[in-house]
């Protein structure tokens, strides 16, 4: 057991010190908690992207006492990164942290120095040249899409791809052809035999409508956001009027599932605006 008293402040040095003591406890080698001490980098990984998906989920739906909640957690999987990485002997928090520090301070010359720059857009080239001028960071000359984060989520890896070769003139001369890939694509999935060719076939058609939102000035991931939303509406709606009406909706006749769906679109759709 591990004797600890919290003493909440409005410091926020402490406050990080707080946490990270609390960290500390937690993967304490003796009296630490079994399944903390268990964690590596690759398991928070996996818990810190819960985590921060929950805190958009907060942020959408305006509750600050929940961003606030949520935000702490993410704080937590972070501290807990550090110390997993000081216990390992790969670097210490502090080292991480000051790098860091040095690093900003570093790419915003136009705040910390005098350079001059006036829009978003030169201050994202001159990023870049700093990147590469003063840390060295060189592309790659064999691929093209070398700073596309590998593991991002594949919706938003397939919008950079698709985003970065239009900015070379890899483009549709018009709408009309992006339309007209669109719908290729789909045929070709009609005629695809066999598990992997029907994988590559739905994938180009993943891949053509990800364009076709960025031709139309469309995050992907905002419009399937908005797709997700609106089909849980309505189907909570229609399970909720299914309910009301003493049926479950594993007896539902094809008919009924029509006639209780359009009747949920209609009771939804001043919700969905």
């Amino acid at each position: 057991m591990i004797e600890y008293t919290l003493n909440k402040s409005d410091d926020i040095n402490q406050c990080f010190k707080n946490l990270y003591d609390i960290v500390t406890f937690l993967r304490d080698p003796k009296d630490g908690c079994p399944w903390d001490k268990e964690q590596m980098p690759s398991d928070i990984i996996r818990s810190m992207q819960g985590e921060i998906y929950e805190y958009i989920d907060a942020l959408c739906d305006k509750d600050n006492k929940h961003v606030s909640e949520e935000l702490g957690d993410v704080f937590l999987n972070l501290f807990l990164l550090g110390k997993i990485h000081d216990q390992n002997g790969d670097f210490k928090l502090t080292d991480c942290i000051n790098d860091a520090c040095e690093k900003y301070i570093r790419r915003h010359p136009h705040v910390f120095k005098d350079q001059k720059l006036e829009t978003s857009s030169e201050v994202l080239d001159n990023w870049q040249k700093i990147k590469k001028d003063i840390e060295g960071r060189n592309e790659d000359e064999n691929n093209f899409f070398y700073n596309i984060e590998r593991n991002a989520p594949e919706l938003e890896r397939c919008y950079k791809i698709s985003k970065k070769a239009a900015k070379v003139g890899f483009e549709w001369s018009n709408l009309q052809g992006v339309f007209d890939k669109v719908n290729e694509e789909i045929e070709e999935v009609k005629s695809a035999h066999g598990e992997k060719e029907i994988i590559d076939e739905l994938g180009d058609v993943l891949f053509s409508v990800v364009n076709l939102c960025r031709y139309m000035h469309v995050k992907p991931q905002d419009a399937l956001q908005s797709a997700n939303r609106k089909f849980i509406l309505r189907f909570n709606k229609m399970y909720s009027n299914v309910k009301k009406d003493g049926l479950a909706l594993e007896e539902l006749s094809a008919q009924q599932w029509d006639e209780y769906w359009n009747e949920a679109k209609t009771e939804t759709q001043n919700s969905e605006r």
